[in-house]
């Protein structure tokens, strides 16, 4: 059975509260993001500097989202670039950075990596709506110059839109021009994608990905962060109940 790996969304207004949210993630899921568009730019520093060292650089994705993209970040655009310069020495295992920011700051990608991220996640985000397929794979062509780590979440408002947004995991793996562009990029590494639905309409795709190679799925703790999203607790139900079990002998047959 494939693993359900998860990666507990965490946004909270204080460093302390924070640290605190990402512990108690961290004892029951494989990753946890640390949303720090949720504190003060000024407080991001300390609350890396509180997370055990090996715990971030093998544990902890951080992402800075702009409003534009649901999140929260209150300052401009080249603000926000700025903090995530400041994050990347913390060495943290994964930074989430919008496909506009990479595209519009040249190498910015590999900056990060060189000033100490571990890895880069391109992502990009339509909470508008769900854009046809060509659109998508555009997106996604446009990543892969930049990281090996992609992730791409629209709105679905059918299950139809959202089988098209786990159809990508197909696309790319068997597309010439993406398996050119990956070579030509990053060698030997392989490429991984996150892609998912958001909304009602995509809960199940938000399970299906991590059969379709996703490295894990979006949960909270509590409250959704993002529509759709599934709280730890669902997943581990929904694993649990797909874990093997030994068949209980039926009574009366014969033992050996």
């Amino acid at each position: 059975m494939t693993p359900y790996r998860t990666c507990v969304s965490v946004g909270e207004e204080s460093p302390s509260a924070m640290r605190k949210a990402l512990t108690a993630a961290l004892k029951r899921s494989e990753y946890a993001e640390a949303r720090l568009d949720y504190v003060r730019p000024d407080q991001a520093a300390e609350l890396l500097e509180s997370i055990p060292r090996d715990t971030l650089a093998r544990r902890v994705v951080c992402t800075v989202r702009a409003e534009r993209d649901g999140g929260r970040f209150p300052g401009s655009e080249d603000d926000r670039i700025e903090l995530l310069r400041q994050v990347a020495p913390h060495r943290p295992y994964m930074m989430d950075v919008e496909l506009d920011a990479l595209s519009r700051v040249r190498g910015l990608a590999a900056d990060l990596r060189r000033d100490g991220a571990r890895a880069v996640l391109a992502s990009w985000h339509s909470f508008e709506g769900m854009p046809d397929s060509a659109t998508l794979r555009k997106k996604l062509l446009r990543m892969i110059p930049h990281t090996a780590h992609l992730k791409i979440a629209c709105m679905a408002r059918s299950f139809a839109e959202s089988v098209r947004m786990i159809g990508l995991y197909g696309w790319l793996a068997g597309d010439a021009a993406a398996a050119e562009s990956a070579r030509r990029h990053h060698g030997s590494r392989r490429v991984t994608l996150i892609s998912f639905a958001m909304g009602d309409a995509g809960r199940t795709s938000r399970i299906l990905c991590m059969h379709l190679g996703s490295p894990y799925t979006y949960v909270s703790l509590g409250d959704a962060m993002a529509p759709g999203q599934l709280s730890l607790a669902d997943v581990k139900l929904l694993e649990r109940a797909q874990s093997p079990r030994r068949r209980r002998q039926a009574p009366g047959s014969a033992r050996s």
